[in-house]
């Protein structure tokens, strides 16, 4: 998703004063007239002319701008929200890292918003960030459903009371894979959340820089930025294989 530029700002505009209610009644109550009076082609250019004069008073007219401002950046931001993971539907602890996520997001999208010079690869790269962060988000519930499930501290227990059991030779065995599966998924589970603290901090790093570049007017300085933002996703793309190998590796269920 491009961020919103000056030319797209202006068409808005130009649309916004062209299509005014107030602009274009006044246009059609001229014509009325002038049809009611068999005038339609005397009037005809006069209506233009008292046409043009609105819409060009609705164009510069600050209000109406900042109206269209608000309107286009909430139809963009509702179709950047398509498709987004709803963080009601995880852990606490996950949900905390999608929504820090997410403010991080908003303050990247406003200092590009900001800037003077156009950061279309920059926001692209955002949106990819954002996404792979929620999937990975998404695995890592996973996780954390299957550790609440199992918990290793539960299944170490149990272990403890079969083992040395000749009869439950199986079950131990069982329960041995078990742990070690569990021990491995929470060991990933404890990787995400320090790989997305610190990832969320370069995130912030980033908006710095993006500031920074922008004041200074380094025309380079776009690429740069989303180089470091391709970066952060192939770590976060590390960091969610981890997950998932954890995970789709599971042992036998030990049983009571």
């Amino acid at each position: 998703m491009q961020p919103y530029s000056r030319s797209e700002f202006n068409r808005a505009l130009i649309a916004n004063a062209l299509l005014s209610p107030f602009n274009v009644l006044l246009l059609t109550a001229m014509l009325i007239v002038g049809i009611v009076l068999g005038l339609v082609v005397p009037l005809l250019p006069a209506a233009l002319v008292v046409y043009g004069i609105a819409a060009t008073r609705t164009y510069f007219d600050e209000d109406e701008a900042n109206k269209v401002l608000e309107r286009q950046r909430g139809e963009r931001r509702k179709r950047l929200d398509e498709g987004r993971l709803d963080p009601s539907t995880l852990a606490d602890p996950i949900r905390r890292v999608v929504e820090t996520a997410r403010q991080r997001e908003r303050r990247v999208r406003d200092a590009i918003e900001r800037a003077e010079l156009p950061y279309e690869e920059v926001s692209a790269e955002v949106d990819r960030f954002i996404r792979a962060l929620e999937g990975t988000a998404a695995r890592a519930q996973l996780l954390y459903e299957a550790l609440s499930e199992s918990p290793p501290a539960w299944v170490e227990q149990r272990l403890g009371e079969v083992r040395g059991d000749p009869s439950k030779a199986e079950l131990t065995a069982a329960l041995e894979m078990q742990l070690e599966v569990q021990r491995r998924m929470q060991a990933q589970l404890e990787r995400f959340y320090t790989e997305m603290e610190r990832i969320l901090v370069e995130l912030d790093t980033v908006r710095g820089n993006l500031v920074s570049v922008s004041a200074s007017t380094e025309a380079a300085g776009q690429q740069r930025l989303a180089s470091d933002l391709r970066e952060l996703r192939e770590e976060l793309s590390a960091v969610a294989e981890g997950m998932s190998e954890a995970y789709e590796q599971p042992g036998p269920a030990g049983g009571a």
